[in-house]
């Protein structure tokens, strides 16, 4: 199985969406993201998705000379269209506008309409928080991206409909919530079918309703769908978040078929220095954290962990060992490849 450093894979993915028309300054920043994703251990928005945006570039969904504009915008707020561009660089000029926001208002809240997938959340609020802004980031999956079984639904309804939170927490790593209000994220069952892997039971329903541990059956026609995490909790969060990215945004909720499947988000930026100094926020998440990290232990369990702190530790774990690719994935990587006369190595 085939393990790579992670800047072969940036110059890898890099030149592939370069030679499929996008500018370098955009192939290298899409590239470097999808690694990032691999690198933090969410393969499910890694390099995975390379052939995703490759397919969607020769469909003519995803235009690789769009950039990003600023449609209208007051202090405090702003929305960013996309432009169809990749979704990785229009959320970065939405999280440059809420830190631009923040900065000189105490609060920036942006939203992003017209944009492809925009890949991991967390990447984005972990940046801000360590420019000491607490980010809060909800994005929706609008079109027929519907892969999300509504609480007591057996079809589905509802996208992934992710949640990520970045803290700052002074001279230690930001703490980092990054999830879906579904079971698993959609890329997670992706992965498991390209490693030929079963799915943990209560993931997934077929297409008739019945729960099942066949990747395939998301992907397959008639398709089944995911079950929102915490039943009716995970589903009401996952109605929210649709509202939040897919309406206020203006580009339309799960089901709306008018528009191309896609990522609408709505970013919510906090100058924690304007609220409280940065010090007393870092010794009051210390403090949380350390009381947090006492309690006594289940049994199989030989540390509590802080949201992101897996990510952190992974990090570091591939940056050392290298990240490993599915045999799978690597040769859809490699079809491309050859399709645009590229050298992946």
């Amino acid at each position: 199985m085939p393990v790579f450093a992670s800047e072969q894979l940036t110059q890898a993915g890099a030149r592939l969406f370069g030679a499929a028309g996008a500018r370098a300054e955009d192939a290298r920043q899409v590239a470097s993201l999808l690694v990032e994703a691999n690198r933090a251990g969410h393969d499910s928005h890694g390099i995975i998705r390379i052939p995703q945006y490759l397919a969607e570039i020769e469909g003519g969904l995803l235009d690789p000379q769009a950039s990003p504009q600023v449609l209208s915008q007051t202090l405090v707020s702003a929305v960013v269209e996309g432009n169809r561009c990749f979704g990785q660089v229009a959320a970065s000029r939405m999280a440059a506008l809420g830190l631009e926001k923040a900065r000189q208002h105490g609060v920036g809240g942006v939203t992003l309409r017209g944009a492809n997938h925009v890949g991991r959340l967390g990447s984005y609020v972990e940046d801000l928080a360590r420019q000491g802004v607490i980010a809060l980031l909800f994005v929706n999956t609008h079109g027929n991206g519907g892969c999300v079984a509504p609480w007591g639904g057996t079809a589905p309804r509802l996208g992934t409909n992710p949640i990520a939170i970045g803290v700052p927490r002074g001279e230690e790593e930001p703490l980092v919530l990054d999830m879906t209000t579904s079971m698993v994220a959609e890329g997670k069952v992706r992965v498991l079918r390209n490693r030929s892997e079963r799915a943990p039971a209560g993931w997934l329903l077929d297409a008739t309703g019945a729960p099942t541990t066949d990747p395939q059956s998301l992907y397959q026609e008639p398709r089944g769908s995911i079950l929102p995490f915490g039943g009716h909790k995970g589903y009401g969060l996952g109605v929210v978040v649709d509202l939040l990215a897919g309406a206020l945004s203006g580009d339309g909720c799960t089901g709306n078929l008018q528009v191309p499947f896609g990522n609408g988000a709505f970013l919510l930026a906090l100058d924690a220095a304007q609220f409280l100094p940065l010090e007393e926020l870092g010794a009051q998440v210390g403090g949380l954290a350390a009381f947090v990290q006492s309690s006594a232990r289940m049994a199989g369990f030989g540390e509590i962990l802080l949201p992101g702190e897996v990510e952190a530790r992974q990090r570091a774990r591939r940056d050392a060992e290298g990240i490993f690719v599915e045999e799978e994935t690597w040769k859809q990587i490699g079809g491309w490849a050859e399709k645009l006369g590229v050298e992946l190595t």
